[in-house]
């Protein structure tokens, strides 16, 4: 088992829990025509996060994926990246590290989370003052 966020650029998603849950949705089933383990593709803000969170979550695969690993396995995390989102997957060892690293980077980047392994899963945005709010929490079915 894993894991899983889901960082997006604010301006790309809706901001009320339903029309959330089917944007979510659409994206998840990864519509775009290009390679999705990329950060090039992803807005710049997405990019810059993607990149930070990679330097302490290696990929497993693709064109950032380190020719020697780290000695801690768990640290490596699953990204599929679109042009407005960044779905990353981290094994549960590591899952409390990887929240607090990606919403700090998230505000530091002004994009959202949607934290889609919590209880209730939440959706958070840049709250203007170099952190995050609570936007709404969403039923757990929604990820």
């Amino acid at each position: 088992m894993s894991y899983h966020l889901l960082v997006f650029a604010p301006a790309a998603a809706p901001k009320e829990a339903a029309a959330f849950g089917l944007w979510f949705q659409a994206q998840t089933e990864w519509p775009e025509h290009h390679d999705y383990e990329d950060p090039a593709v992803a807005t710049l803000s997405l990019k810059a996060w993607c990149l930070d969170m990679m330097q302490r979550f290696p990929p497993q695969s693709g064109p950032y994926r380190e020719e020697l690993p780290p000695e801690d396995k768990s640290l490596l995390a699953d990204y599929s990246i679109g042009r407005n989102i960044v779905f990353v997957a981290v094994q549960l060892p590591q899952a409390k590290a990887a929240l607090a690293l990606a919403r700090a980077l998230a505000a530091q980047h002004c994009v959202g989370v949607y934290e889609a392994s919590e209880s209730p899963p939440a959706v958070r945005l840049p709250d203007g003052n170099n952190g995050l709010q609570t936007a709404f929490d969403c039923k757990p079915d929604m990820g």
